[in-house]
């Protein structure tokens, strides 16, 4: 006896027909692993009493706790964590007891998994009905000829290790196991609906019905579909038709007048209810939801319903904290999408991987177009530093069920207006397999027309099939020229884990990043800094995010748009501009769509032209780039720059505005005013036309033209390799020495006897850090200007490469330097390319510095840019920032300096100690 399997199958639809028979069957499972395989041998599957834990399905049972408390491989990171609620790598089994309705009897009583990951087997009442390899896939087994009626049916379910790399992505935070969608009973009549789909076409204004029949017999009674399609919110104008047919397969069309089409600004949506008639009796019937919708790329645009769109997109590595495999809770998925939407968002690429249906359900509601992505190619990232070689190239062995599970995949998620991005693979270097996508490409697009399909995501080659371009900004894509070109992966600003956010791990996924940042750093003696750096690096990377972002823009007009990586946070790398749980980090909604919004207006102030002296001409120029739909058609745009309160310039251009591109939009030229002391500025553009406006604001530090030191400062010795070579304007150490009644602060590079003697009696020593003193790191990931400024991009290895901002005291040697806590980018040329003082082996973490740097959380060394000491009668300041005299935030913070370590306000919290002393003279006597 055969028993039927149907892939993909339909589980947990968002809407219902009310013919349609279904019974759910998740809740409460039996459960127990099994390590030693003994399952099969000991009949597990006909023993309904053999397993005796219990388990939810839907879910994962290393998330409910099933397994030990071993650590295992977070593979992207190269992290060994115990990253679920349990760790477990192998074989479980699953049984349920269940009774079919008596209405159905007489019925087609199908069986259908929503998703099993990694594969399974089942029985029913001791009857294999066969296995499922494919975890994206759901699927279906006929029961009919297997159910005792009137009685308790036993179901059994086994998931074992085969085929694991089909669900790739999905194991990136470790390995997990399990039923982690819905498993229901559905019936039919004799006859039913095989596949029922809907594809919606703007062009023709109808819904493209196509149908195909399961149990179908040409000797049977007339058969009809009846369908009614209407708006989702409104149950007026209910658009109606029968049609009749004598085939197991048909294409018919639904007429649809003036639809109201899907975008991400308008996710309109309409209701399909079918019903299969038989002799004018139901034999099945269904429900589902679509929308119109139409993709295209031109000009370089990629146009939604013949609109120009910039993408602002973000990857998703399947990150579900509350769940640990993918979440399948709607309710909770409508406030997580809707967050995305607010700031600014409308597209999710998958990396590497495919969401459930409860998902696209989601983006179909709030206008979120979705990439799916199922390395039919092969790569994930291909052969690098950062990536192996992880999905399987599409060789003999392993192409048909790639190919298989991609199909189902597009099929699965035909009716989703949000699903209609399609990837192969990930950075593939490879050109192998031109004519393998050249058929997923074709077959895709037969499958659903409304879709768009690359090849990779992160590469360009002419030769293969792509319908956009997602690459480098900068590429030249040849002959694909005139192809929508999406900037890839923009670029994994990360932050330090939260520890305050520990007690939201709740659920399957432990808070394991923070874990592990809690661990380095109470072995460094640093923990109590850890709730500042999370609060300060986020301020960092709010920062170098919004900078960057807008500079990509600005400087290339054409780009189709950006994909962010990330929006949200990933556990171990918290990229994100919201958290993990898609909640506020530092910027809110609204501030974040000034950077990342339809309409954005933009400057070309740099990072490192934010620090101007009283007199110096501020010169940037703004730009506009308008995506708003209907776009501005002349607007103004105004300009001003403000400081406590005090408009310190203004202007107004009317400019060439140009739509859908980046456009220049004036110039700003501002003399700044004297200032007695370090102010804060802010300039604010403001775009408008009628009511409608968009502003964008980029903060200024102004300083003193002129600093004055105090008396009885000099240089000791011949600097070489720090600042000090600069300050030509400080006499040397002359022949009489070092005379504490005539000198009060000495500058210098390195430590000797001489010294250490003026410091005893009472002087003061300036020691400027250079290679001895410092832990320096070399570029990582893009990150060549600014890394010691800058956060760590996606927190890869090597880990001792990077910094999470920094934590300033309020400390009398910075004067009126403002800083709220972290170094702003009034500190930033001082800090970019200046790698901070390695504390620890120094000897110089018995307190905390005046200024620490924050160290990557899988090490966690305490890092400073100024410590002080006592030192005898007197003492020592150590600084890693560059004070170059040529900058007005560097003269103002070194006569800072300087004026507190020579006069009675010296005042250090620790002495420094015989070992550090030794340590500091050995590290400065490089030659």
């Amino acid at each position: 006896m055969s028993c039927r399997k149907r892939t993909p199958a339909r589980v947990n639809p968002v809407l219902r027909h009310e013919a349609e028979k279904r019974l759910n069957l998740d809740g409460q499972w039996a459960f127990a692993l099994d390590p030693h395989k003994q399952g099969l041998a000991d009949g597990w599957p006909q023993d309904p009493g053999a397993l005796d834990g219990r388990i939810e399905v839907p879910g994962t049972w290393q998330g409910q706790g099933f397994g030990g408390d071993e650590k295992e491989c977070v593979r992207d990171f190269r992290l060994w964590a115990r990253t679920f609620r349990a760790t477990y790598t192998g074989t479980g089994w699953y049984g349920k007891a269940f009774s079919v309705p008596p209405e159905w009897a007489g019925s087609r009583v199908w069986l259908n998994f929503g998703g099993v990951h990694p594969s399974a087997e089942v029985w029913l009442n001791g009857v294999r009905l066969g296995y499922n390899n494919l975890p994206f896939v759901p699927f279906a087994f006929e029961i009919s000829d297997f159910l005792q009626p009137g009685k308790a049916n036993h179901l059994a379910v086994r998931v074992h290790e085969r085929n694991r790399w089909l669900g790739f992505a999905y194991n990136w935070q470790g390995n997990w196991s399990g039923l982690y969608r819905g498993v229901e009973l559905t019936a039919t009549g004799s006859i039913g609906f095989e596949r029922f789909w809907v594809c919606p076409s703007v062009e023709e204004r109808a819904l493209r019905l196509r149908v195909r029949l399961d149990g179908f017999c040409p000797s049977g009674g007339p058969l009809a579909l009846h369908v009614a399609a209407r708006h989702i919110d409104s149950d007026a104008d209910v658009i109606e038709r029968t049609f009749e047919f004598g085939q197991r397969e048909a294409e018919l069309a639904l007429p649809i007048p003036d639809p109201r089409l899907w975008s991400p600004d308008t996710p309109n949506l309409y209701r399909i209810d079918a019903s299969l008639l038989q002799d004018g009796a139901v034999m099945d019937a269904c429900a589902e939801r679509v929308g119109f919708v139409s993709l295209a790329g031109k000009d370089k645009q990629l146009l939604i319903n013949g609109e120009p769109y910039y993408i602002r997109g973000t990857g998703d590595f399947v990150a579900c904290p509350e769940t640990g495999s993918p979440d399948t809770d709607r309710g909770r998925w409508r406030r997580k999408l809707r967050t995305l939407r607010d700031y600014g968002y409308n597209m999710v690429r998958c990396q590497s991987y495919v969401y459930t249906p409860e998902y696209l359900d989601v983006a179909d509601e709030v206008g979120l177009l979705i990439q799916s992505e199922m390395g039919m190619l092969g790569g994930w990232g291909g052969m690098d530093v950062y990536h192996d070689y992880s999905w399987p190239m599409p060789t003999p062995d392993c192409r048909a069920l790639l190919k298989r599970q991609w199909d189902n995949v597009v099929m699965r998620d035909v009716t989703h207006p949000s699903a209609n991005v399609y990837c192969m693979s990930n950075e593939l270097a490879f050109f192998y397999y031109a004519r393998t996508a050249r058929q997923c490409y074709e077959d895709t697009k037969a499958i659903k027309p409304s879709a768009m399909v690359i090849w990779t995501d992160g590469r360009h080659h002419e030769s293969f099939p792509a319908d956009f371009l997602n690459a480098e900004a900068g590429i030249d894509p040849g002959k694909d020229a005139d192809k929508p070109l999406i900037q890839h992966e923009y670029r994994w600003w990360s932050t330090f884990p939260d520890v305050r956010l520990a007690d939201k791990y709740s659920g399957a996924i432990r808070p394991y990043g923070a874990e592990m940042a809690m661990e380095c750093a109470a072995a460094h003696g640093i923990a109590h800094v850890l709730p500042q750096a999370a609060e300060n690096s986020c301020r960092v990377q709010f920062i170098e995010a919004k900078g960057k972002m807008e500079a990509c823009r600005r400087e290339h007009p054409m780009l189709a748009g950006i994909s962010h990586f990330n929006a949200m946070d990933l556990n171990p790398s918290p990229q994100g501009i919201i958290d993990e749980f898609y909640e506020r980090k530092y910027a809110d909604a609204s501030t974040w769509r000034q950077t990342n919004g339809d309409t954005v207006v933009l400057c070309n102030l740099a990072f490192d032209g934010r620090a101007l002296a009283a007199g110096d001409t501020l010169r940037c120029g703004l730009a506009v780039s308008d995506f708003s739909h209907p776009p501005l058609q002349h607007p103004s745009i105004e300009w001003k720059i403000e400081s406590g309160g005090e408009v310190l310039a203004f202007g107004r251009a009317d400019f060439d505005h140009r739509p859908y591109r980046t456009c220049p939009a004036g110039d700003i030229e501002f003399v700044v005013p004297p200032v007695a002391s370090p102010r804060k500025a802010r300039l604010r553009a403001v775009l408008f036309e009628g009511e409608r406006r968009f502003t964008n604001t980029w903060h200024l530090w102004l300083f003193p033209s002129d600093t004055r030191l105090p008396a009885g400062v000099a240089v000791y010795g011949a600097p070489k390799y720090t600042w000090l070579k600069d300050v030509v304007e400080l006499p040397a150490v002359d022949e009489r020495g070092l005379d504490v009644d005539r000198l009060r602060l000495i500058l210098s590079e390195c430590l000797d006897d001489a010294l250490i003697e003026f410091a005893r009696a009472g002087g003061r020593v300036l020691l400027a850090a250079s290679e001895g003193l410092l832990r320096p790191f070399p570029p990582k990931l893009g990150l060549n200007v600014g890394r010691y400024f800058f956060t760590p991009p996606a927190n890869y290895p090597p880990y001792e490469s990077g910094h999470n901002a920094t934590i300033i005291l309020d400390h009398p040697m910075l004067g009126a330097m403002p800083h709220r806590g972290f170094a702003d980018l009034h500190f930033y040329r001082m800090i970019a390319e200046s790698p901070a003082i390695d504390l620890e082996p120094l000897g110089l973490n018995d307190t905390d510095p005046v200024i620490r740097a924050i160290h990557s959380y899988p090490v966690g060394r305490s890092l400073g840019y100024i410590v002080e000491r006592f030192l005898g009668r007197g003492g020592i300041v150590i600084s890693a920032l560059d004070l170059n005299p040529a900058w007005p935030e560097a003269r103002y913070l070194f006569a800072e300096l300087a004026a507190y370590a020579a006069g009675d306000a010296f005042c250090p919290s620790a002495v420094l100690s015989e070992a550090a002393l030794a340590a500091l003279i050995e590290a400065t006597a490089l030659p």
